[in-house]
């Protein structure tokens, strides 16, 4: 006669309460509108994990949260780098 090992886990409420609050999280969708600039590409594209979202320039849409939080990142870092840049050329033109 085969032996059979058994596979189940106990899985505690605690696990599945937060994987619906993970789940819940990603699903919570938040209102962004990315300005249109003429000359840019009209289509802004934030891939996730291999899910790829694109979002039109100059109209207001619903996204997911990571990807509103993804096009937040994207446009700090964007900031901090043209205000680091003009600091650069500001210390060339001081010397």
């Amino acid at each position: 006669m085969a032996t059979r090992k058994s596979d189940t886990k106990a899985v505690t409420p605690e696990v599945i309460e937060e994987k619906t609050e993970a789940e819940a999280k990603e699903e919570e969708k938040v209102m962004v509108m990315i300005p249109y600039i003429p000359g840019q590409d009209p289509e802004e594209t934030v891939i996730i994990n291999g899910y790829i979202t694109k979002i039109r320039r100059g109209e207001q849409v619903l996204v997911s949260r990571p990807v509103a939080s993804v096009l937040e990142n994207s446009y700090e870092a964007q900031r901090i780098a043209m205000i680091n840049r003009q600091a650069l050329k500001n210390q060339r033109t001081d010397l």
